[in-house]
């Protein structure tokens, strides 16, 4: 754990920590929709903003029940969490992984898009029961839409995403090789941090009109996938040399 996190408290015994750069993530959403946000409600000035705050902690709320269905999921199996992070491309879990195996891994990757996508549907239905209209409405609208996109974008199939881990596990049950089954996430990782990019590119030249602000978060997204995806394929590659070259020792020792 970072020792510059700010401590949040605990929950279920597991300690919350935000990590100071979130700020950054709140402060560009704040300049992205203060100015929507003032001309769907024009009376309220220079409020807009602090409107749009709300859009930061509705994405704080997001990435917490995201990053704590890992850690409840894994206590559940076995696997004691030590601390959720939230940070500055969203968080991570930190568990002891005990008897790890395909479809345990699969469980606490997938509890958290899982628990977004919940949320997501709950606040539609509250929406649609509530009558809400106003700040309040825009507000929980934003907690739907945030849920869903959180739930949703880690789901994509390639490491350093949740998804990333179905793609390990599938090729780890086949194979009966975890290191190889994190090789091809990791590549899968990679596949979409270019996927990402070409998607942008296109979005820009078809709206003239986009936010600048909007694609320098995407390039850093996809800067951030790119560089996870990356990891696990050298920490991957790293593990089956080391794997291979003791094989090898133990071959010649035998002879």
């Amino acid at each position: 754990m970072s020792p510059a996190a700010l401590p949040l408290g605990r929950v279920a015994g597991v300690p919350v920590r935000l990590r100071p750069s979130w700020f950054l993530v709140a402060g560009a959403l704040v300049l992205l929709f203060g100015p929507q946000v003032a001309r769907i409600f024009p009376e309220l000035g220079a409020l807009a903003y602090l409107v749009a705050l709300g859009y930061a902690g509705a994405l704080l709320l997001s990435v917490l029940i995201h990053e704590l269905a890992h850690a409840l999921v894994a206590a559940g199996l076995g696997w004691p969490p030590t601390a959720v992070e939230l940070t500055l491309w969203g968080g991570h879990t930190e568990f002891m992984v005990r008897g790890a195996t395909p479809g345990r891994s699969v469980a606490v990757a997938m509890a958290g898009p899982a628990t977004n996508l919940l949320a997501a549907g709950a606040g539609w239905l509250l929406f649609e029961l509530a009558g809400l209209t106003g700040v309040a409405a825009l507000l929980l609208w934003a907690v739907i839409v945030l849920n869903l996109l959180v739930g949703l974008f880690n789901a994509l199939p390639g490491l350093p995403l949740d998804g990333g881990r179905l793609v390990e596990s599938a090729v780890w049950a086949a194979t009966g090789d975890q290191d190889r089954g994190t090789l091809a996430a990791g590549w899968a990782g990679r596949i979409l941090a270019i996927l990402l990019l070409v998607a942008l590119a296109i979005w820009s030249a078809a709206v003239p009109e986009r936010s600048l602000l909007l694609v320098v978060l995407a390039v850093m997204m996809a800067f951030v996938l790119w560089q996870g995806a990356s990891a696990a394929v050298r920490g991957a590659r790293l593990r089956l040399a080391r794997r291979e070259h003791r094989e090898s020792e133990d071959q010649d020792g035998q002879r």
